[in-house]
């Protein structure tokens, strides 16, 4: 008899061939040109501009993430053994992995532009956490993107979301508050405020995730 381990290491093959391939793509290349353009050019980045280049890459590895969901046989897929939230939790994890990594590569090419005595002032760990809120933001609207679509386009909410969250943040008075210099006035309660996010958006989508099982006529009552 196969475990439940085993039957969810079946599916990988399967979602490895739904990944939505082209928009991973699309925020891939870009956020690593970007990146890889000042130490192309030898350019010697100020921490402050590889910062904000580095917001930029997060941003463009984030809207991939709104199409992680999309399922179109969501109606034939729902009668599968294997519960909808755990075949999206993977789908997540296979998704946001390489992204993860393709960011973390973007800040090493940033890095590698700096001059020696200034990458101390890059804080990639810092940085990460903003991306991760951006992240999970992202997928929570594309979780209640699924609630609106019957459970097939969660990019319908997610993508158009995904760009403007990050947009309407950097252009509202708070977004010195948000995405401060590193290491300035603001930059310790800025990782809270992030933090703090990504703990409410990451709690909300796991409720959002929860199967809501119909209560039975019947609970109650006599048997029927």
């Amino acid at each position: 008899m196969r475990g439940p381990l085993t039957g969810h290491t079946a599916l990988l093959p399967h979602l490895l061939r739904v990944l939505p391939r082209a928009p991973m793509a699309l925020g891939a290349a870009p956020a690593l040109t970007v990146c890889a353009l000042p130490l192309a050019l030898s350019t010697h980045l100020e921490p402050g501009d590889a910062a904000l280049l580095l917001r930029v890459a997060a941003v463009l590895c984030v809207v991939p993430v709104a199409f992680a969901l999309d399922d179109p046989a969501a109606n034939t897929t729902a009668t599968l053994p294997c519960p909808p939230a755990v075949r999206r939790l993977l789908r997540l994890a296979l998704l946001c992995t390489p992204l993860a990594a393709i960011w973390t590569a973007c800040g090493f090419l940033l890095t590698a532009a700096m001059n020696p005595d200034d990458r101390v002032a890059l804080p990639l760990a810092g940085l990460s956490l903003e991306a991760a809120g951006l992240g999970a933001a992202t997928v929570l609207l594309s979780v209640l993107g699924l609630r609106l679509s019957d459970g097939g386009r969660g990019s319908t909410l997610a993508a158009p979301g995904s760009v403007l969250l990050p947009l309407v943040l950097a252009l509202s008075p708070a977004r010195e508050r948000l995405f401060p210099v590193p290491y300035g006035a603001s930059w310790d309660a800025s990782r809270w405020a992030w933090a703090s996010a990504l703990a409410v958006a990451a709690g909300l989508t796991a409720l959002l995730l929860r199967e809501h099982r119909p209560t039975s006529p019947c609970r109650g009552q006599l048997p029927c």
